[in-house]
């Protein structure tokens, strides 16, 4: 079989969070397993799935790994922020004050994302707004855009993606499971979002001679 590069298949990686606290089962990981395993695509989409540990170093270790391993076309980031009744498309993320415990109990070092050489704030390059309003007028449910993460594990692992490649990364907020936001509903939203999303994404950039993805080479050096 053709790899899904050969085929000029889009590789789509979504991630979602792994248990937190007395939450069991996430529901951010019940979503990204929805999208894969139950979801009917109208199109080829080689979907790549990954649970995250609700902790600092894991994100740290494993995000710039699976750019590495996968290089996917598209990078979906979904977390549950408590309290929301919309789905939220995150337009940024942050590189400092992150100091808010993970399930470790521990805190990144001086409570930054990425130590040096980055910028305080990344921005998203993809349409978000042009999306989030399409998307809005062919689904039941609101999908807002975001201007604030949250400052915890959702925004760092946002702020690393973006350090990485802010053209092909976005996260998605969705609210706590109920009748409304059901586990079904919330993967139909998302799967609308990623069909918005795909056109915009610039070609795959390549790896280098060492098979190395060509990291931070979109995003602005950091001003002293």
């Amino acid at each position: 079989m053709d790899s899904p590069l050969a085929a000029n298949i889009p590789v789509v990686l979504i991630t979602g969070f792994g248990p937190f606290r007395s939450i069991l089962h996430n529901p951010s990981w019940q979503v990204a397993k929805a999208l894969k395993n139950y979801r009917e695509w109208n199109c080829p989409i080689h979907i790549i799935l990954e649970e995250v540990d609700v902790t600092y170093d894991h994100v740290s270790m494993k995000i710039p790994e699976y750019w590495l391993k996968y290089n996917p076309t598209l990078v979906i980031h979904i977390g549950v922020a408590a309290g929301t009744t919309a789905i939220h498309i995150e337009r940024c993320a942050f590189n400092h004050d992150y100091c808010h415990e993970d399930n470790n109990g521990t805190l990144p070092e001086d409570c930054r994302c990425v130590k040096t050489d980055a910028p305080e704030m990344l921005t998203t390059l993809l349409p978000i707004d042009v999306v989030c309003a399409k998307v809005e007028r062919r689904t039941n449910l609101p999908v807002k855009v975001s201007d604030d993460a949250g400052r915890f594990l959702c925004e760092f692992i946002y702020y690393q993606s973006l350090f990485i490649d802010p053209k092909r990364t976005v996260f998605i907020h969705i609210p706590e499971v109920d009748e409304t936001f059901t586990i079904e509903n919330l993967a139909e939203t998302i799967q609308l979002i990623i069909y918005e999303l795909l056109p915009c994404v610039d070609p795959l950039p390549c790896l280098n001679r060492d098979g190395n993805y060509l990291i931070n080479t979109n995003v602005p050096k950091a001003t002293p």
